[in-house]
C-alpha cells in the first residue's frame, strides 16, 4: 500500500516538473495479482473524456517505470469524488466509476436514454440499470419515461476527483 502512495506521489511530482497540470485530483492503488485476487469486469468501459488525459498520463508513466508489467484497471472497485456546483450550491458526491461515467454525460445533456448511456459508457445493460436505479433513488436523476433519464433540475452537475484501483501482473 505504501508503494502505491509513493507511486502516486512520484507521478504527481513528475507532472508538476513537466508543467503538466492535471485537471483532477488523482490517487491510485497498484496491487499485485499475487497478493490481491481481484478480477476485472468483463465489459469494455469507455473512459470518460474528463479523466482520460490523467488515465493516459499515468499509464505511460507506469510503463516507463515498470516496462513489461501489465496494468488492469479495476473500474468496478474504483471510487470518485465529484465536486459539483449547480444552482449556486456546492455538492460533493461519492460515486463509483460507473456512476461517475453516467453523471459526466449530464454535463453535456439534460436527458439521455438508456441506449445513449450504454453507447457512451459501454457499461453492460444489467449493471447500468443498477447504477441508474441508485441515481434515481438518490434523486440525482429522474426516470419519468421508460428508459429515459433526466437530470434532476435541483441537483448538481459535476467535475471530478478520481481514485483508481489497478492490478499489475
Amino acid at each position: 500500500m505504501s508503494l502505491s502512495k509513493d507511486l502516486t506521489d512520484q507521478f504527481k511530482e513528475r507532472m508538476q516538473q513537466n508543467h503538466d497540470d492535471m485537471d483532477i485530483n488523482f490517487g491510485i492503488m497498484v496491487l499485485g495479482t499475487n497478493f490481491w485476487p481481484l478480477s476485472a469486469p468483463n465489459n469494455d468501459f469507455i473512459i470518460p473524456s474528463d479523466i482520460f488525459p490523467t488515465y493516459d498520463r499515468f499509464s505511460k508513466y507506469y510503463q516507463t517505470k515498470h516496462s513489461g508489467r501489465k496494468l488492469t484497471w479495476l473500474w468496478n472497485y474504483s471510487k470518485n469524488e465529484l465536486r459539483t456546483s449547480y444552482l449556486n450550491q456546492k455538492y460533493i458526491l461519492m460515486t463509483s466509476s460507473y456512476q461517475m461515467a453516467v453523471l459526466l454525460q449530464y454535463n453535456k445533456h439534460d436527458t439521455l436514454s438508456l441506449d445513449e448511456l450504454i453507447a457512451a459508457t459501454a457499461i453492460s445493460k444489467d449493471i447500468l440499470t443498477q447504477v441508474l436505479t441508485l441515481l434515481v433513488k438518490a434523486k440525482v436523476l429522474i426516470n419519468e419515461e421508460t428508459d429515459q433519464y433526466d437530470l434532476n433540475p435541483s441537483t448538481p452537475q459535476s467535475t471530478s476527483s478520481v481514485y483508481f484501483i489497478l492490478i499489475h501482473s
